[in-house]
């Protein structure tokens, strides 16, 4: 009877980076990135999204919703930047377009350092959309271009499980599980849609993975931004989002080591981290307190 009354959440808290035109969340799990669908029906996960753009209206002052101009996939955990006005909103969308923006993702995949050819490589295999919804490599005349950097960040010594970082050069659906799985043969922990073999017992036995979660992160996104004054007002602007903590104790049970900013998130002008800093040119200011491997700072 009571059922629906619940607490309300607050989506505001996700927010890790807001200055004077963008906010950029570190998207949780299981969060869709679309609200009303175009046949009138609001799923409650997509309905998700619609507070918390209520809630970050509400939190940051603004005038109308943010706007939403690119997209994660549903499991997928990260940075997803949003427009606090519809120049904005248009200034990001053109650079999207472009592929001016730069697309960074970590991934905890099955396989150990013997998987892998080489240390870094690049994946050109077209993909296509199949009828019932899955995305598998393509084979027809018509398949969809798709092109992903990757590199082996580290390899776990105890279990076979490696850490890759992942440049995306064009946003295709499901572009890095079907690439990581089908091309590379090291599917992303937890990807049961392109991976229907269990998980090893090697990895079971000794580290816990969640059900109904798959290990891929946005880790950092890179945006051209503009400074009202000085001698060079263009700058690339990076906002990394902080691992996840399930993410991070894979890790560290798995004896897989990150570095600070990995873990704890944090911004970059013209590729130099800035860490926790703000940026006054921008009215930029980072929103989350930093995070070691042991836990908050």
């Amino acid at each position: 009877m009571f059922s629906s009354f619940k607490t309300p959440i607050n989506w505001a808290r996700h927010a890790v980076y807001a200055d004077r035109s963008i906010i950029v969340l570190n998207k949780p799990p299981g969060l869709i990135c679309q609200g009303s669908l175009t046949n009138g029906q609001k799923p409650r996960d997509a309905e998700k999204f619609n507070d918390l753009l209520r809630d970050l209206k509400d939190h940051f002052k603004l005038d109308n919703l943010p706007y939403a101009v690119h997209r994660l996939d549903k499991s997928t955990t990260g940075a997803l930047v949003l427009a606090k006005n519809i120049a904005a909103a248009r200034q990001l969308a053109r650079q999207f377009q472009s592929r001016t923006v730069a697309k960074t993702y970590l991934a905890l995949v099955r396989g150990g350092e013997k998987s892998f050819p080489t240390r870094s490589g690049e994946i050109k295999d077209a993909i296509e959309i199949n009828s019932d919804g899955r995305v598998s490599i393509g084979e027809r005349c018509d398949a969809d271009f798709a092109a992903t950097d990757w590199e082996l960040v580290a390899s776990s010594r105890k279990v076979p499980l490696s850490l890759l970082r992942l440049t995306l050069h064009t946003g295709l659906k499901h572009q890095l599980r079907v690439h990581l799985a089908h091309s590379l043969h090291t599917p992303i922990l937890g990807d049961a849609l392109y991976s229907r073999k269990l998980i090893s017992e090697k990895v079971t036995q000794v580290v816990r993975v969640p059900e109904h979660r798959v290990f891929l992160h946005a880790s950092r996104l890179t945006l051209s931004r503009f400074k009202k004054a000085g001698p060079s007002k263009h700058i690339r602007l990076g906002i990394a989002a902080a691992l996840p903590a399930d993410f991070v104790a894979i890790c560290n049970d798995a004896g897989i080591e990150l570095d600070p900013m990995t873990i704890s998130g944090g911004l970059y002008v013209d590729d130099k981290p800035l860490g926790g800093c703000d940026i006054e040119d921008l009215q930029g200011k980072w929103l989350r307190p930093r995070r070691s491997a042991n836990g908050w700072t």
